[in-house]
């Protein structure tokens, strides 16, 4: 009885400490919003409709003062079927240019950083239990909500969708110039990437060209 009624406690202990985080974090948004009316970014965002890119390749979109982070096109297509992604908890403070996920496929694996800097506020709990979701279509996927602490500073070194073609365009060129191992595999002979190809990529040339594309 007594180890029941302890381990009833820690349970609420925990549960509180998690709604106790996600109030203040919706605190946060909401003075984060009223700071920044709706003109922030307004050029950028017309272009891009919202949506924005960063050349680790994930995409943001911002929902008035949170933004939403997922995998981008290149992403899947690369990787193919997704089996499980690892994702820092609600509350969890993420810098730009650090880790924020971990995403294996098969019996591989890679990370992908944070494109900006804050607080995450939700974790999409949909994607960790059914991962496919992910390479279904990423978009409308979004893996963690983050409210973020100097996006009017960072969203100028995030790329619309234009540009982000151009920079993966630039991506390619760059690799095939370095000569990136079985870099012919990704691309195949029309050079358009091949969907799910990195499982077919040898570890040691995967971990390489992982770490060039996603860092």
């Amino acid at each position: 009885m007594v180890a029941i009624m302890v381990a009833l406690t820690f349970g609420t202990l925990i549960l509180v400490n998690i709604f106790a985080v996600k109030r203040l974090v919706a605190k946060q948004a909401q003075q984060l919003a009223k700071a920044q009316g709706e003109t922030v970014i307004s050029t950028v965002l017309e272009e891009a409709k919202n949506l924005l890119f960063h050349h680790g390749h994930t995409w943001v979109k911002l929902l008035r003062a949170v933004v939403a982070v997922g995998l981008d096109d290149f992403t899947k297509r690369l990787v193919g079927p997704i089996s499980q992604i690892d994702v820092p908890s609600a509350g969890t403070k993420v810098q730009k240019g650090q880790k924020l996920w971990s995403v294996k496929f098969g019996d591989r694996s890679f990370t992908q950083v944070a494109p900006v800097s804050g607080t995450i506020l939700e974790v999409n709990d949909r994607l960790l239990k059914d991962p496919t979701n992910l390479s279904k279509d990423p978009k409308e996927n979004w893996v963690v909500k983050i409210v973020p602490n100097s996006f009017t500073n960072e969203v100028l070194e995030l790329q619309t969708p234009s540009q982000m073609q151009r920079w993966t365009d630039f991506q390619k060129a760059k690799f095939l110039r370095e000569g990136i191992p079985n870099l012919a595999l990704v691309y195949g002979d029309g050079g358009e990437i091949v969907d799910g190809v990195a499982s077919q990529i040898d570890k040691e040339a995967w971990e390489e060209l992982a770490n060039k594309l996603f860092s």
